[in-house]
């Protein structure tokens, strides 16, 4: 249910900046340069907002599956570095995600707001493509002036 709430919203979402982006060419001209440098700010938020994510799902998971100890297999090949480890508990004090919340729930809802910047990902980096070759196709015009940006 939840998911569907959130996909309807993404939706509306996209419909709205659709409409903004149309609206914003119809009252300035095409300025493909400006679009194509707005989309790559846009990507650029949007891959840190899926580290994010990313990150918090791996603390979710460590939880309950934490990573192997640091140094127990290399004790003998670098004992020098040994003692630049923090202690393990250290480690795992850290990195520990509270159990006030429903970690299985947390995960769920971690994959599918992933999902949904997936596929906000995907119409970005069509609409990347399409303001690039648009930028080419004024290169190649035969009718351009060369001091014309």
């Amino acid at each position: 249910m939840r998911e569907a709430i959130s996909a309807a919203r993404v939706g509306e979402r996209k419909a709205m900046v659709l409409a903004q982006v149309k609206q914003r060419r119809a009252d300035n001209g095409p300025d493909a340069r400006a679009a194509r440098r707005a989309l790559r700010a846009e990507k650029a938020q949007l891959l840190r907002w899926r580290r994010l994510l990313r990150a918090r799902l791996d603390l979710a998971v460590a939880s309950y599956a934490p990573p192997d100890t640091l140094g127990a297999m290399s004790w003998d090949i670098l004992p020098d570095a040994q003692l630049s480890l923090p202690h393990p508990q250290e480690l795992l004090a850290v990195v520990r995600v509270s159990p006030a919340q429903d970690q299985v729930a947390l995960m769920q809802r971690l994959r599918a707001l992933d999902r949904q910047l997936a596929d906000y990902q995907a119409h970005l980096d069509a609409a990347l493509e399409e303001s690039t070759q648009q930028i080419m196709g004024t290169f190649a015009a035969p009718d351009r002036k060369p001091d014309a940006r």
